[in-house]
């Protein structure tokens, strides 16, 4: 592993793409324009959907598992269907440590290379419930147990729980601030919620945090579907650790609208996989009084990005500038707007709508949920994607006493708008340029995030 920084070839490493809302500044005038960063993977060749590409690295994964006396029965049961699921998706050169956690910690399978995966599945079977949910020392205990794993792919703890954390360390805003410390040292995190009672301020929480993915399902079998994501994503992924940071000329103002974990100053985006893209959305303000004359350009961005390459090579990708023109007030009105970040004002937005629908039913202001979904569904109607969303929103708002189940999904639905990577050529996967079988599992969007189905794309 190389810690000296270096770009690859052209066609082989991420590329880092800018596009502004309007193609120009309009003259006379303080400009407001949103400018969409797109860090995009290099496209491969083409595999059969769900088979590990041929670049595929041996990776290493914790299963942190909820053993706590909410578990007891059915969910337990599930929960451990899902674990040997997952260890039946591995290579034999992968490894996999196991934990499970009540009112303590216990590794019962240390991270080893899985084989042919009999062993680890009889450890997971032996597993039963206990008492309280030690969720942060389970997670922990899952954590260090990667921390010694020499591998050439990604290191990365899997959390499934259905409960809230009520033993040891159970501060959502502490926890998320280790898990971002680990994913400092190459240890991601990804969380799964099971069920209705988890918490998933926590849970969505330690995964931004943590440079991993949130799911959550009613049923072990809702989850099914995110487990192959994941691991769909994984094997896909050229960069991970991405940084992105910006330089703006004096007196440009800089707001991040889509919901990025930023560090020191530096934007944290998720991992770039081939073919897909991870993205950030800044709105700039730009003074009339920084604007040459009508004709000239101005630099009004420079992005950087660096991050580590799939054998945990270090990248930096060549900075991406955006200079624009100055038009005259009639020239510049000529300028249409850019329909893909257009698309991604609208997402935002609906997300930032979900968020105070979430308010309103967490609070038990029935009416005002309805009100918002109405007022939500006018002014997004022109997105496919978020419609069928708000669909589902309103057939959980219909539901007398749901609003937990309301509230989950509006949360993870509003962070699935903010910050789930997308296909390169995401025009291509919405005109149905491709079949839907030959789009990744990962890269497909749903209207529902808490059970499987209702694909939209």
């Amino acid at each position: 592993m190389s810690d000296t920084p270096h770009a690859l070839n052209a066609d082989t490493h991420p590329r880092v793409q800018l596009s502004a809302v309007r193609s120009a500044l309009q003259a006379g005038h303080s400009n407001v324009l949103e400018v969409l960063v797109r860090v995009q993977g290099p496209e491969v060749a083409a595999t059969a959907v769900g088979a590990p590409p041929a670049h595929a690295l041996a990776r290493a994964l914790a299963i942190a598992l909820d053993a706590s006396g909410s578990m007891e029965g059915r969910p337990l049961a599930e929960a451990k269907r899902c674990a040997e699921w997952l260890v039946g998706r591995l290579r034999p050169h992968d490894r996999l440590a196991v934990v499970c956690f009540e009112q303590s910690a216990q590794l019962i399978w240390p991270a080893v290379e899985v084989g042919n995966g009999r062993a680890v599945v009889q450890a997971i079977r032996s597993i039963e419930t206990g008492g309280a949910t030690a969720l942060h020392d389970g997670w922990h205990e899952a954590a260090t147990a990667l921390q010694g794993c020499d591998v050439p792919g990604l290191r990365r703890v899997i959390l499934l729980s259905d409960g809230e954390a009520n033993q040891g360390e159970c501060d959502p805003g502490v926890i998320a601030q280790h898990c971002a410390r680990w994913a400092a040292q190459g240890v991601s995190t990804s969380t799964y919620g099971l069920g209705e009672s988890f918490n998933e301020e926590l849970m969505v929480a330690m995964a931004r945090e943590g440079r991993g993915s949130q799911y959550y399902g009613h049923t072990a079998d809702d989850l099914m579907l995110p487990f192959e994501q994941e691991l769909q994503l994984i094997d896909a992924r050229c960069m991970g650790d991405v940084r992105l940071s910006y330089r703006v000329p004096q007196g440009v103002q800089v707001a991040v609208l889509n919901d990025l974990p930023r560090h020191d100053g530096v934007l944290r985006l998720p991992d770039v996989a081939h073919g897909a893209e991870a993205w950030a959305l800044l709105r700039l303000t730009v003074p009339a009084e920084l604007l040459p004359a009508v004709g000239q350009g101005l630099s009004v961005l420079q992005v950087t990005v660096s991050g580590r390459g799939a054998a945990g090579d270090t990248v930096l990708l060549a900075p991406a500038p955006l200079v624009l023109p100055v038009k005259a007030a009639a020239d510049w009105a000529q300028c249409p707007p850019d329909e893909l970040v257009q698309r991604r004002l609208t997402e935002v937005a609906a997300a930032q709508a979900l968020e105070r629908m979430r308010e309103a039913a967490n609070r038990g202001d029935a009416a005002a949920v309805q009100e918002l979904l109405r007022a939500a569904r006018a002014e997004f109607g022109h997105s496919d994607w978020v419609q069928a969303i708000l669909a589902s929103m309103q057939q959980l708002a219909d539901r007398e006493g749901d609003v937990r189940a309301l509230s989950k999904e509006m949360k993870y639905s509003a962070a699935t708008l903010m910050t789930r990577v997308r296909a390169s050529d995401e025009q291509m996967c919405l005109s149905g340029g491709l079949a839907e079988e030959a789009v990744p599992k990962f890269l497909r969007r749903s209207g529902l995030q808490g059970r499987q189905g209702q694909q939209v794309a």
